[in-house]
């Protein structure tokens, strides 16, 4: 294992202590919803999503995509609801990341073991391969994901960010995201406690 990149490491130990604790009938999730305005410019041109973001100097572009485009990176296509898209960063051939996109859709939230309906655009499953990271893909994807979902309808944009992930709960603060409330969820065996709070 190469040890260039501690969040990644620090992810997939979560990772596996979260699926090991899960299959012992223990789980504790605390999960932030992140939300935004699409509409008004107070959101368009102070986080760079209002499509002058410099797309012309990036060496790939983001498109709305096929979830084919995506499979090389193992995307979990299988897990798209009707009506959800896939956006994707592309260079040449290579998919170099990918992002789930819905309106007005609602979805099983495994970590929280519940379903939730979102009014407006929900983005989830934000993705870029390692070897891409650090060059702006992700907030590229988020950006086209705001301009799509407002091309859309949507009024308002939401995201689940576990608590300890950093680095996403970052990207979506500088695209104008705030916390708006937290989801907890511990189950022991056949006992199961949620609540949610609004911030």
């Amino acid at each position: 294992m190469h040890l260039e990149d501690p969040e990644t490491v620090t992810g997939a130990v979560a990772s596996l202590v979260y699926e090991f604790l899960a299959a012992l009938g223990v789980t504790a999730t605390w999960m932030c919803e992140y939300a935004r305005p699409l509409d008004g410019a107070a959101h368009t041109d102070a986080d760079g999503d209002s499509g002058t973001d410099r797309e012309s100097d990036r060496p790939f572009t983001v498109e709305t995509a096929d979830p084919a485009r995506v499979a090389p990176l193992d995307a979990p296509v299988d897990q798209l609801v009707d009506g959800e898209s896939v956006v994707a960063a592309v260079e040449g051939e290579t998919p170099l990341g990918y992002l789930f996109l819905s309106v007005d859709a609602t979805h099983d939230i495994a970590p929280l073991e519940r379903s939730m309906s979102f009014e407006g655009a929900y983005v989830r499953r934000v993705f870029v391969a390692p070897a891409h990271r650090q060059r702006g893909v992700a907030s590229a994807l988020l950006a086209a994901a705001c301009r799509e979902s407002r091309d859309r309808g949507a009024s308002r944009a939401a995201a689940l960010v576990a608590l300890d992930n950093r680095p996403s709960r970052g990207l979506f603060e500088k695209h104008g995201f705030r916390p708006v409330r937290d989801h907890r969820y511990v189950r022991l065996g056949p006992f199961s406690v949620r609540s949610t709070r609004e911030r």
